[in-house]
């Protein structure tokens, strides 16, 4: 499908470039600046290149390979893991300071000899994949509907993206060295863009392309699908960092990967559901936001208005989806070149 002109696209790629550092940085409430107005919007402007550059470019490649919300997802999981990998490098940080819990989330699942933490690693990947990418996108997708299958960057929105991310990544990169105090083995780099790469792989084999909708089948209740996200975002939240939270985790992945794909088939999902299941983590990850730690610095004032302002947003825009996305959408109809499902509406997390 063709792309629109850049006076329909503008909105929808300015939505996604500014939404996406805000479901993946502010909603927890856990950042030294929490509160502080102005520094807030500088910031959200130094992170739109990285997360909502991300979201916008995972988002190209699906459209323009025909990838399902499988495809997009598992891209997804790819910048998951290459955040703190090779980037922030959160991986293999043995300190940080500004975190007072870092040893208790580190040490349980470490491997010392691989010098990563196993829990921290899923937890974080998945995390990315739901609010950094997967929520900012559901919303385009149930939101946007004239955009669906259709690119959203051009010859010049795209080369001028990419530049943009990768400064932005330079950038934290070189804060990560600097906040950890540590420089990572070439080995440790080569085995983590080995791994991304073979996730971001899977994306063109059966495992990433569209699936099959039936034609019948009764739609998902609204309750039902902003309940379970709200769940699936709120375990992965309190699970305790440990082997048998690790274990927990990757069955709660496994049992929601399997359930969407089943409502899928059965034809009862599809647009105004992945828009609801967007809406419902970033209210569960607003609501994780009032449970934080106050940072340091933070009164507990400024925090509380912080999560207030956000929750109230979050409720507005849930009933935003629920009002405006079509309930019986992708009904049956081929899945076109969308950011992950096409009408059919496929598969669908910090």
């Amino acid at each position: 499908m063709s792309m629109l002109p850049l006076r329909r696209r503008l909105v929808p790629v300015l939505s996604v470039f500014l939404v996406a550092p805000i479901t993946a940085e502010y909603l927890s409430a856990y950042l030294s600046f929490t509160g502080d107005l102005w520094t807030s919007l500088a910031t959200l402007l130094f992170f739109a290149p990285l997360y909502g550059g991300a979201a916008l470019l995972i988002r190209e490649a699906s459209v323009r390979t025909g990838c399902g919300w499988a495809g997009t997802l598992v891209l997804a999981a790819a910048f998951g893991l290459a955040m703190p990998g090779v980037i922030d490098l959160a991986l293999f940080g043995e300190d940080r300071a500004d975190v007072a819990f870092w040893s208790e989330l580190r040490e349980p699942t470490l491997v010392p000899s691989l010098g990563f933490s196993v829990f921290p690693a899923l937890s974080w990947t998945l995390g990315h994949v739901m609010m950094s990418i997967g929520a900012p996108l559901a919303l385009l997708y149930a939101l946007a509907p004239a955009h669906r299958g259709r690119p959203l960057l051009g010859k010049v929105g795209l080369p001028l993206t990419v530049a943009a991310a990768a400064l932005v990544v330079v950038a934290v990169h070189q804060d990560g060295r600097q906040t950890y105090g540590y420089t990572p083995s070439v080995v440790q780099v080569v085995t983590v863009l080995a791994v991304v790469t073979v996730i971001a792989a899977l994306t063109f084999t059966r495992l990433g392309g569209p699936v099959t909708s039936a034609s019948t089948g009764r739609r998902v209740p609204a309750a039902a699908v902003v309940l379970g996200a709200m769940v699936l975002k709120g375990t992965t939240d309190l699970l305790p960092p440990t082997w048998a939270g690790t274990v927990s985790l990757a069955a709660i992945v496994a049992i929601s990967g399997a359930t969407l794909g089943w409502c899928v088939r059965q034809g009862r999902w599809g647009a105004r559901e992945i828009g609801l299941l967007g809406a419902g983590v970033v209210l569960a990850g607003t609501l994780t936001g009032f449970a934080t730690p106050v940072p340091d610095g933070v009164t507990h004032a400024a925090k509380f208005t912080h999560s207030g302002v956000l929750l109230t947003l979050a409720v507005v825009l849930l009933v935003v989806v629920h009002r405006r996305a079509e309930p019986g959408d992708g009904h049956g109809a081929p899945a076109p070149r969308a950011p992950g499902p096409g009408e059919q509406g496929q598969r669908a997390r910090r």
